[in-house]
């Protein structure tokens, strides 16, 4: 096995040597320049994050590989009526990448620590895709840390078996594969980036060539690879809060994509059924990220549930 190690890493290391970029840090964002960025120090590591608005706080995660910008069409909206903060989990966007295992336990720590930083005792999570997983998860670890909860198209315990768009199911099938899912990640391009953004949206036409780059870039950051293999290969851990769906007694929303391939509408139905009392509504013609994909109608979804 070292022996494949050391061959697999030798046909990979000039696609490594042409992608990789150091992290530097936007002083704005380009989707929204009004928006500060800010850091915050959490176990030794850099978190990047921004926020806006006052009232209580709710916080915006990501999903897996994603990064603050996918709630562009949020931030503006909530925070008229909430101190909205978003930030970029370990490993992702613009926060830093240690080769550290990126465990569950990993994400949930930091989400629990950023909160512990910036001094928010509860919150209302808001999560979407594998965010959404990290805020089912700390409702359940750490209940006395959530208000309410919004899971946009998020995660199951059983990730990997219940995913079903085609570069996912790819990665599953050669999971067990020394290195190889790895280098499927290493050599990512334009081409395969813009293919996984396809594969989360609905209406085509919004994959635009700027929507490209910027996920792009971003993948291209050094260690970045290391952070989604070390995710993929520790998701299945999650398997083991399976049962303990129905300990969840925070008022909670589900948002889901009609037209999602990676998880369709029947897995979040089940996983509604799961949380007693939950809310389920389905965005006609979305896919993976409605809130993105059509943010008006799910940002009043949002706002209808947080004040009602």
């Amino acid at each position: 096995m070292a022996r494949l190690r050391w061959i697999l890493s030798v046909l990979a290391a000039p696609f490594l040597r042409e992608r990789s970029i150091p992290l530097v840090r936007p002083a704005q964002f380009d989707w929204n320049p009004s928006l500060s960025p800010q850091t915050i120090r959490i176990n030794g590591h850099t978190i990047f994050y921004t926020v806006k608005g006052a009232g209580r706080p709710v916080v915006l995660i990501h999903g897996y590989g994603a990064s603050i910008w996918v709630w562009e069409k949020q931030i503006e909206v909530l925070s008229q009526e909430y101190r909205v903060y978003a930030l970029d989990l370990i490993g992702h966007g613009f926060s830093d990448r240690p080769r550290i295992p990126y465990t569950p336990e990993t994400y949930i720590d930091c989400l629990k620590h950023f909160m512990d930083g910036v001094g928010i005792e509860k919150a209302t999570l808001i999560g979407n895709s594998m965010g959404g997983g990290v805020a089912w998860a700390t409702a359940i670890l750490f209940p006395q840390r959530v208000d309410r909860l919004v899971l946009i198209d998020c995660v199951p315990p059983d990730v990997l078996r219940e995913v079903k768009n085609e570069s996912f199911r790819m990665l599953a099938a050669i999971k067990d594969i020394p290195v190889l899912p790895y280098l499927v990640m290493a050599v990512r391009n334009k081409n395969s980036i813009r293919k996984v953004l396809l594969e989360c949206i609905s209406d085509i036409q919004l994959i635009t060539p700027e929507v490209v780059n910027r996920q792009y870039q971003l993948s291209r950051i050094k260690g970045t690879t290391w952070a989604l293999y070390s995710t993929f290969r520790h998701a299945k851990e999650a398997l083991k809060l399976k049962d303990q769906l129905s300990l969840i007694h925070k008022l909670t929303l589900f948002i889901w994509g009609e037209k999602d391939i990676i998880f369709p509408p029947q897995l979040g139905e089940r996983l509604h059924r799961a949380i007693a009392d939950s809310k389920f509504l389905v965005i006609k013609k979305n896919g993976h990220i409605p809130m993105w994909e059509t943010p008006d109608q799910v940002n009043r979804a949002i706002l209808d549930f947080l004040q009602g």
